[in-house]
């Protein structure tokens, strides 16, 4: 289990260096060079850069360099006195110590010893590096709630990429989905704009799997294959081994057995043929359990068997291992520390108990003479101070009960205004950073000619059925996983891909749209049966670029910007009663799904936005 989790995140930590194998040496020959035996400043920074690129080498006989240059420099710079350069490494001694000879103990003491300098220095970049490490230490030894607080302190310092990707994988496993997306966008964002392909992909990877274990299908398909296309565009059978093993899963699930078994086998195979020698329990466990499964299924009993025991030994070996032993060292280490402060505070208090007896017997010797009285006293006072206690206790009881319920009640209503995330963040942050997002698709809906109808109805029966509209909306909209944006009037605005890109969203925002146009068919019959005049409604959908956050302090909300906005509420005001108009970029993302019909318009010219290519949207004829 170890093996594996510490060389998934190490080689993330570590391999996807801008350098080439023969830059890096080149690197290396360069500074060797300038090493001397002068004892200063610039000798201390050689050494700190020698050891960070033996870290990044080939091989683990290189890497051992690391630890030889890190103590060079450690003894230099604490013999002269310069800080900066003996925070730099410990840290580069400390990352060693995790990332390659594994010692857990031995890489906390000197990680906290540079993140103490680097603090005293004020140095930022050097708190984040050191507090994600710390993180790492914590994940690779299953102190999750530890390692969430390090990685949000090395997010506080300095917000990097790649302390979100970690903070989201140790939010995955105390099962706080809805964070580890909001983090995995985080990361996924910041790695695209660093021009980093290959992290986007294990973020995509492992976003993949945490919808594959929410039980969200489609949305574990889309992410898992974007890592799967991007390494067979490369040939890139080695970074092909997890994603085939996960997919795997997902064809499983979705009761395509003979797709489950391609990708698990050709999983094993490249693991197999592998051209570095590293293990991956989790891609075997994985591609095992599904492959025993789908050929059990198959009623071949025999690779079921097979695939099974490969399953078992391979778990046990995962969830057992030597665990305890390789973490003994530090656990003993925390609990000499914890026995040495247990034994500071026993020693204090023996003291304070001492002349508290002492005391004690003295204003006994003197009361001696007025004990009866003494006695009744104190009974008196405590019968009295027993009761007062009881009432305070029952009045904080209720304060309590009182407080959690109206911590309950704000909750909600912070729910009913914001998506569950935003919310979410805006407890956890004190605020909502406003966001970029790619391919969302709004829904603008509105009444025809609304203000005509209104000035036949009186005001209450118009707000009446407005609401009685609108709260129809409102749970199509939930019934979809749609989020709605706001209302305005006569206007309905809805969004399908936030606050997290989902791969169904354009689909369910038109099946959404479809529905809230049958609702409302249904409801001009009703109206017109009872001789109340019926609104009729138009839907429109574009589909593209916008950003999202909170707008203000007070009475604040949750809204959508950009020119994908403006078109959409074009694309509606351009459709037709009773009918859903599609723009041709959102036509495009759906055209070949068979739960739709679709009724070409050709181009239509849109005031301020030129020609536009629209469709009418509707049910097939096997959906309908």
């Amino acid at each position: 289990m170890l093996k594996t989790l510490r060389y998934t995140l190490i080689l993330f930590l570590t391999l996807y260096s801008v350098n080439s194998y023969a830059q890096k040496n080149n690197q290396i020959d360069s500074l060797l060079k300038r090493i001397t035996n002068e004892q200063n400043k610039e000798q201390v920074d050689l050494l700190n850069k020698l050891s960070a690129s033996y870290y990044r080498a080939e091989n683990r006989e290189t890497k051992d360099s690391a630890k030889y240059f890190s103590q060079k420099a450690i003894n230099i710079a604490q013999k002269i006195g310069y800080k900066d350069g003996l925070a730099e490494a410990f840290y580069e001694i400390g990352k060693y110590y995790i990332g390659i000879e594994y010692k857990p103990a031995l890489a906390t003491n000197y990680l906290l010893k540079g993140l103490e300098l680097f603090t005293v220095l004020k140095n930022k970049p050097g708190m984040a590096k050191c507090y994600m490490q710390l993180g790492l230490v914590s994940y690779l030894i299953q102190y999750y709630q530890t390692a969430i607080k390090n990685f949000k302190l090395s997010i506080t310092a300095k917000d990097e990429p790649t302390s979100n990707y970690l903070l989201a994988l140790a939010y995955i496993e105390v099962d706080s989905f809805l964070l580890a997306k909001k983090y995995f966008a985080t990361s996924i964002s910041q790695f695209s704009k660093l021009n980093s392909p290959e992290r986007v992909e294990e973020c995509y990877l492992w976003l993949g799997r945490l919808y594959l274990k929410t039980g969200e299908t489609d949305s574990a398909f889309f992410y898992i294959n974007k890592t799967i296309v991007a390494a067979e565009i490369r040939n890139d059978n080695d970074r092909l081994v997890r994603p085939y093993a996960f997919i795997s899963g997902a064809y499983l699930n979705t009761g395509n057995l003979d797709k489950a078994i391609i990708y698990g086998e050709k999983s094993l195979d490249f693991l197999a043929k592998r051209t570095q020698s590293q293990d991956d329990d989790i891609s075997v466990i994985q591609a095992s359990k599904v492959l025993s499964e789908a050929y059990a299924t198959k009623k071949n009993y025999e690779k079921a068997h097979y695939y099974l025991s490969l399953y078992n030994e391979t778990n046990n070996n995962y969830t057992q291992g030597n665990l305890k032993q390789k973490i003994g060292d530090m656990q003993s280490m925390f609990e000499f520390d914890k026995a040495m402060d247990l034994q500071k505070i026993r020693q204090k208090k023996d003291k304070e108990i001492a002349a508290q007896q002492i005391a004690k017997e003295r204003v006994i010797r003197n009361a001696l003479l007025a004990g009866a009285l003494l006695l009744l006293l104190l009974l008196g006072g405590v019968y009295n101070s027993f009761n007062l206690k009881k009432r305070a206790n029952r009045a904080l009881q209720k304060l309590n009960e009182e407080i959690t319920l109206e911590k309950k009640r704000s909750d909600d209503l912070l729910l009913n205004i914001l998506p569950e995330e935003i919310a979410h963040e805006l407890k956890e942050n004190g605020e909502a950073a406003a966001r970029d997002f790619q391919q969302v698709s709004i829904l603008f809906t509105d009444f025809k000619e609304f203000t005509q109808a209104s000035e036949k109805m009186s005001a209450k029966d118009l707000v009446a059925e407005i609401n009685h509209c609108f709260k129809a909306f409102d749970g199509i909209c939930q019934k979809y996983d749609i989020e709605k944006i706001k209302t305005i009037g006569d206007s309905y605005m809805a969004a399908g891909g936030l606050p997290m890109p989902n791969k169904a969203s354009t689909k369910n925002l038109v099946l959404a749209a479809i529905e809230m146009a049958e609702f409302m068919t249904q409801r001009k019959k009703e109206r017109l049966a009872e001789n109340f005049l019926p609104f009729e409604m138009r839907a429109g959908i574009h589909t593209g670029n916008v950003v999202a956050g909170i707008v203000g302090v007070i009475k604040f909300q949750y809204d959508i910007w950009g020119d994908t906005v403006n078109t959409s509420s074009r694309v509606e005001s351009n459709g037709e009663v009773g009918k859903v108009n599609i723009s041709g970029t959102t036509y495009e993302l759906l055209k070949t799904d068979n739960a739709f019909a679709f009724e070409r318009r050709g181009k239509v010219n849109v005031k301020g936005k030129g020609e536009i290519e629209m469709w009418f949207v509707s049910k097939s004829a096997d959906r309908a």
